[in-house]
């Protein structure tokens, strides 16, 4: 009841869901080979030792599980952990960057990750992943991002270096009467 109240009241305000999505499972397929031959290795030479790799496997699929991420027309929401639930939110206007990578072994899988550079403190580097649709995913969070960014007028001012600047030397600075900026 709590998450209708707390759509409802989103919903009011103006903010809207985009997606929300999970961790891809499939990309535990490798961690799971891996931990199938371990166990069977260790199955033959120690014995009981056999279950560590399987339990470690499916510890690390459930904490992969557990991740998912939710973006609406205002923030991104990371929600995460398998003993400790932890929620991680970012302010879209707060984006600086974004990146996508996509290493062959989840090139083959269809999956890739989506990297974000925020100025928010807590949160400066975001990797969401890895994710189906990665290639849609990043273009709905810079739609988002820069939809956001219009409606609370936020623009970013990047000042260049010094050795920028245009001067000949008369106190015309670029023919736009402005000088260098201080400091």
């Amino acid at each position: 009841m709590a998450d209708t109240t707390q759509d409802a009241a989103a919903g009011a305000a103006g903010e809207t869901t985009i997606w929300k999505i999970r961790t891809a499972l499939r990309a535990s397929a490798y961690g799971w080979i891996l931990a199938i031959v371990l166990a069977v290795l260790l199955g033959l030479v120690a014995g009981p030792l056999a279950a560590v790799p399987i339990v470690l496997a499916l510890a690390w699929t459930a904490w992969r599980a557990l991740t998912s991420y939710e973006l609406t027309s205002e923030r991104l929401i990371i929600r995460s952990g398998l003993l400790v639930r932890k929620r991680e939110e970012v302010e879209l206007f707060r984006v600086r960057d974004f990146s996508m990578s996509r290493p062959l072994q989840w090139m083959v899988l269809g999956l890739g990750t989506v990297g974000l550079t925020t100025r928010d403190q807590s949160a400066p580097n975001i990797i969401i992943g890895p994710i189906a649709g990665a290639d849609a995913k990043l273009d709905d969070l810079r739609r988002a991002t820069v939809a956001r960014q219009n409606r609370v007028r936020f623009r970013e001012v990047e000042v260049s270096s010094a050795g920028d600047e245009q001067h000949d030397g008369h106190g015309d600075h670029g023919g736009h009467g402005a000088g260098p900026l201080p400091g």
